[in-house]
């Protein structure tokens, strides 16, 4: 009876640290696997079907946690990466989104607008000049010289006069491209039936300025100018008035004075002559 104890005790004993070995084991493997996944990371996937080229709004995305391990730079880790974008696929719901199915989104004025990219050559010897750095909606002059026939493509007349003319104005800018030197191009926005004009002098044009256009600023402050001193001056236009009339009315008075002035010399003349046959 107390062998038969005695056994179970051991056997007992050996199964607890036996356990308790397991159960260290197991613990720090679970460890190594945690070190070796790293800590968790909110990426964002599509929480509805989103259709391709459709601006992303929040309530089409949800956020899901991945291991550290997996999370590379083309995982979309906060919204503000997916502001004005739109996808160049269809996604379903789950689906990741990378910054590879993404391209900006552009939001152009017109249907039958276009974006027109201006760029500047990277060896340096290019025919574009850009008279100044642009920002987004800026407006712009485009300047263009050449010496060819505009109805012939390529070729060009020797013996005649080169010709510089103001080929467009006031012209939206959309995007601006810069590099490590800075500006290297602008996106513009023009109508369908000018693209092609202006991609015809982009490829052939001698020289290409962008000049940055004032958008009218000068023309409406000059207006306003021109009220504001209509309003703070109406005393003086009332008085140049009145000054006028009174000019006008001392003329008159002068015209009545003679004419009465005539007409007391003929009633002398009259009595004179009365006077005379009397006699």
């Amino acid at each position: 009876m107390f062998e038969s104890k005695r056994r179970a005790l051991i056997f007992m004993s050996l199964s607890f640290v036996l356990a308790a070995v397991a159960g260290i084991i197991f613990y720090s493997k679970y460890q190594d696997l945690n070190d070796n996944l790293g800590k968790m990371t909110d990426v964002y996937v599509a929480d509805a079907n989103i259709p391709s080229r459709k601006a992303i709004e929040p309530s089409d995305v949800s956020s899901t946690k991945i291991p550290n391990k997996y999370v590379t730079d083309a995982h979309i880790l906060s919204m503000d990466q997916l502001e004005d974008q739109v996808l160049i696929i269809p996604l379903k719901e789950g689906d990741l989104i990378t910054e590879n199915i993404l391209k900006p989104y552009t939001e152009l004025t017109s249907q039958d607008n276009r974006l027109v990219e201006i760029m500047t050559s990277a060896e340096g010897n290019d025919n574009i000049t850009f008279d100044d750095d642009f920002d987004y909606m800026d407006q712009a002059d485009i300047v263009v010289s050449y010496n060819f026939d505009e109805t012939d493509d390529e070729e060009t007349d020797p013996d005649k006069e080169p010709v510089t003319e103001l080929f467009m104005t006031d012209v939206p800018v959309h995007k601006v491209f810069k590099g490590e030197e800075g500006q290297t191009g602008i996106a513009v926005e023009v109508q369908s039936d000018r693209a092609t004009g202006l991609i015809h002098m982009l490829n052939y044009a001698d020289y290409i300025h962008v000049l940055k256009s004032g958008a009218g600023e000068d023309e409406g402050e000059s207006e306003q100018g021109d009220e504001e001193t209509q309003d703070t001056n109406p005393d003086e236009g009332q008085s140049e008035n009145e000054a006028s009339e009174e000019e006008q009315e001392e003329p008159s008075n002068d015209d009545n004075e003679t004419s009465d002035n005539d007409t007391s010399n003929e009633d002398n003349d009259t009595s004179n002559d009365d006077a005379d046959n009397d006699t």
